[in-house]
């Protein structure tokens, strides 16, 4: 079985945009209806309502399904939030992939990446308001995100500390690159970078690669 689920979510702007949904509308599909619809999460398609609603069929919750969550009731909010906020950005216009942004892009869209994201400079002494950006390479030019530490599903404590334990320090120390899918606002982008802000970060390890990490933390 693949390991799927959010493990990143930008309260913030999930808050912001939450707040600017149209309280009539109605962002989702029935199952029935869904059927009707191309629901895959391909890397290089237009993301409409049926690839949002996949997204949390089988990685639909933030932070490891099974493992006691810290604010469990507070995540499972977002979660709720970020899928209707989702839909209504499909609803509105199809997400596009990052292999369709040109060169200028359009500054204040959202765009969606899956590939292979890896910190930029390993962590020392982490604390929940440092910023963390995370670099994926797209068709030769590298994808900088900037994500605050104190979104992420595990870490965060209630003193301010990040905790670095054995599910994450392969990957915050720099060591071990991780499949994720996003959805980000973008920033800035040029021939040489794309800089955006992501709305959410959803691991994606297909068997063997969860089977790998586990030997690697064991």
């Amino acid at each position: 079985m693949p390991l799927e689920y959010f493990c990143y979510v930008s309260r913030a702007k999930v808050d912001t945009l939450y707040e600017q949904l149209d309280p009539k509308a109605y962002y989702e599909l029935s199952e029935t209806q869904t059927k009707q619809v191309d629901v895959t999460v391909s890397a290089h398609a237009n993301w409409g309502i049926g690839q949002i609603l996949s997204l949390f069929r089988a990685g639909g919750s933030y932070g490891r399904k099974g493992v006691l969550q810290r604010d469990s009731k507070l995540k499972m909010g977002y979660v709720e939030k970020l899928r209707k906020v989702l839909a209504a950005l499909a609803t509105e216009s199809a997400i596009r992939p990052i292999t369709a942004l040109d060169c200028a892009g359009v500054v204040g869209m959202n765009y969606h990446c899956t590939g292979l994201f890896r910190v930029a400079q390993p962590l020392t002494d982490p604390h929940t308001d440092q910023v963390v950006t995370l670099v994926c390479d797209v068709g030769g030019r590298p994808l900088l995100l900037e994500a605050s530490l104190r979104h992420f599903s595990e870490g965060p404590q209630p003193d301010g500390s990040f905790n670095i334990n054995s599910s994450n320090h392969r990957f915050f120390s720099g060591d071990l690159p991780l499949t994720m899918k996003t959805v980000f606002l973008l920033l800035q982008a040029s021939p040489e970078r794309v800089v955006g802000s992501p709305l959410f970060l959803q691991l994606a390890l297909a068997e063997g690669d969860y089977i790998v990490l586990l030997q690697l933390d064991s």
